[in-house]
C-alpha cells in the first residue's frame, strides 16, 4: 500500500522556483493552493516507464478532505540518487502542469496543463537531455 506524506523540503524548493521562474509567473500571482508530497511507491507508467513525479488536480468533490487545488507528488524510490538541483528541475517540470485561467468575472479556474513541444524544449535547452541521470542504480 502506498504511503504519501507532506514534504516541506519539496515545498521550499518549489516556492523558490515560483518566485524566480518567469514560466511560473501565473502561479506566483494567483491564489492557487499546492501541496507537495512524497510517496514510498515505485511508480511506473502504463508503458512501464519510471514515473519520478506527477501533478494532479484535486477534484472539487474531494476538497473537504484535501483543501488544495493541486498535489505534486515525487516518488522517493524513483528519485533516489538525484541531487537537489535535479529535484528542482523535476519540481519545475511538475509546476509547469499547473494551469490557471481567469474567467469573465475574474475568477480563477484551475486545470492540468499538458506540455507541448516548446515546454520540453525549454527544459532540454536549459538543463540538457541527461538532467535526471544519476550514478546510483
Amino acid at each position: 500500500m502506498e504511503n504519501r506524506k507532506k514534504n516541506d523540503e519539496f515545498r521550499k524548493i518549489a516556492e523558490g522556483l515560483i518566485e524566480t521562474e518567469p514560466e511560473l509567473a501565473a502561479i506566483r500571482g494567483s491564489g492557487v493552493k499546492i501541496i507537495y508530497l512524497e510517496s514510498d511507491m515505485k511508480k511506473k507508467s502504463d508503458r512501464e516507464k519510471v514515473v519520478m513525479g506527477e501533478c494532479e488536480r484535486v477534484p472539487p468533490k474531494n476538497r473537504w478532505a484535501i483543501p488544495f487545488d493541486f498535489t505534486i507528488t515525487l516518488y522517493r524510490p524513483n528519485i533516489r540518487g538525484l541531487s537537489e538541483g535535479q529535484v528542482s528541475v523535476l519540481l519545475f517540470h511538475e509546476l509547469l502542469h499547473v494551469g490557471i485561467s481567469v474567467g469573465k468575472k475574474g475568477e480563477e479556474n484551475y486545470y492540468i496543463r499538458r506540455h507541448d513541444l516548446s515546454d520540453f524544449k525549454a527544459i532540454v535547452d536549459r538543463f540538457g537531455t541527461g538532467w535526471a541521470e544519476t550514478k546510483e542504480v
